[in-house]
């Protein structure tokens, strides 16, 4: 290795030193200035200083939160916004690179759920991918919602309030607020009442 290849690894160490110290801090903060606020030693999140943490917000371990984003409006671009009591199971990712994803009160992402709200378009079949255009949109997850394990959430989806999108679902297009989504891409399987728990 030359003198200049060891300066420049001995400079991107400095800063990713830097970078995880950086971080390091900010969570640090987050864990302590939230009331009730429980975030895995093992979980990840890239700039957190663009997460916003409601009250008794529970994230398990090895979750992968990226708030970071090359979006033209970085004041909301790559933002990941979690209301009170919101649960994120165990190795979820939420990949708030494009835009933002917001999960509003008592809602539940299950474990290694993926919601990004960002991808590519594919669509010039003659171009690679990397150099299309990527298609963008907040995400949005109502109050009381629950994305089942393994499920995937794509680029500008609402799930509505109270509805259930199940285990290894795929989905494309907006859940209405108390109904079931299953499959791939995700299809409303049922209709879900406020009443329910009243019945016998």
């Amino acid at each position: 290795m030359t003198v200049r290849g060891v300066v420049l690894f001995c400079r991107r160490l400095l800063a990713e030193a830097r970078r995880l110290y950086y971080e390091e801090i900010v969570l640090d903060r987050l864990r302590s200035s939230s009331r009730q606020v429980t975030i895995d030693r093992s979980a990840r999140i890239i700039r957190p200083d663009r997460l916003t943490l409601g009250e008794g917000v529970l994230i398990h371990a090895h979750s992968l939160l990226y708030c970071s984003g090359s979006a033209p409006d970085e004041r909301s671009h790559g933002r990941i916004v979690l209301g009170n009591r919101v649960e994120l199971g165990w190795g979820c990712i939420l990949h708030g690179g494009g835009a933002q994803i917001i999960i509003r009160d008592d809602a539940i992402i299950g474990a290694g759920a993926v919601l990004v709200s960002e991808m590519y378009s594919y669509a010039d079949p003659t171009r690679p991918a990397r150099q299309q255009p990527k298609i963008m949109g907040d995400i949005v997850i109502e109050e009381n919602a629950t994305i089942g394990a393994n499920a995937v959430v794509l680029p500008g989806v609402t799930v509505g309030r109270s509805a259930i999108v199940g285990a290894g679902a795929v989905v494309t297009t907006d859940v209405p607020p108390f109904s079931v989504a299953v499959g791939v891409p995700a299809r409303v399987v049922k209709q879900r009442h406020a009443d329910e728990h009243l019945r016998p």
